[in-house]
């Protein structure tokens, strides 16, 4: 009994940990039909500006955020604008583009992404520039490889020469970045739940985020489990000697 019990304990802990999957999310894959979102993120954000979803009606409010769902995973969206709190004076929209192609990266991926307005009744400026920043948070611990962005023109093509962009992950502590030119995805690899991303460094242009590329860290109580199986083998084991 005690070799049989040895042996399912065995067989339960050594089998693989299956790989986490690696999640795209494409934010600018928003397409419009009579003003209703067929995209395949599901947002609570409503319409705004046409083409748009917007975090607020920014008409008369600037506030609240836009929420993302794929592969299990959930992210929210917030603005800020001149250091103001998250979601207070700034609304999140996710524009849209027609000419939308479905590429993440490469010198022709056309589409837009997330950006900010700070001001009511202002639709003309819809992605990150001057004071604007956003804040990305995950419901869980996710590895984060990389950010895509894209210019005014909603290509990767449109920035000053070596336009730059500022990044964080406690809003406190910022590196700067060269914003992809021709590439439209940018190398960033870090575990955590947040991360913010805002106008600014050396040449700062404005840019949308187009897409973040992620897998989720499994959670701790999985290796505790597998940690208290191996336990029970080992004491199993002295037991039969």
């Amino acid at each position: 009994m005690r070799i049989l019990s040895t042996l399912t304990l065995l067989a339960l802990t050594s089998a693989p940990v299956a790989a986490a999957p690696i999640v795209d999310f494409d934010f600018a894959n928003l397409k419009y039909s009579g003003g209703i979102n067929t995209g395949f993120l599901p947002t609570d954000g409503i319409a705004c500006s046409g083409g748009d979803l917007c975090s607020s009606n920014i008409a008369s409010s600037l506030s609240g955020d836009l929420t993302f769902t794929n592969g299990g995973l959930t992210v929210h969206a917030k603005g800020s604008y001149d250091g103001s709190t998250y979601g207070s004076k700034a609304a999140v929209v996710q524009d849209h583009e027609n000419g939308y192609n479905g590429k993440l990266s490469g010198a022709d991926a056309i589409g837009a992404g997330l950006g900010v307005y700070h001001k009511k009744d202002d639709t003309s400026d819809d992605n990150v520039t001057s004071k604007e920043a956003i804040w990305l948070h995950f419901d869980q611990a996710v590895e984060l490889f990389s950010v895509g962005f894209r210019a005014e023109g909603h290509n990767t093509t449109g920035w000053i020469s070596n336009a730059t962009f500022q990044y964080s992950f406690d809003n406190s502590t910022w590196s700067t970045g060269l914003l992809p030119q021709n590439v439209g995805q940018f190398a960033l690899i870090h575990a955590g739940q947040d991360f913010y991303f805002k106008f600014g460094g050396a040449h700062a242009d404005q840019f949308y985020i187009s897409s973040l590329t992620v897998m989720p860290i499994p959670e701790p109580e999985t290796y505790a489990m597998l940690l208290a199986g191996l336990g029970l083998i080992g004491f199993n084991l002295r037991r039969r000697k």
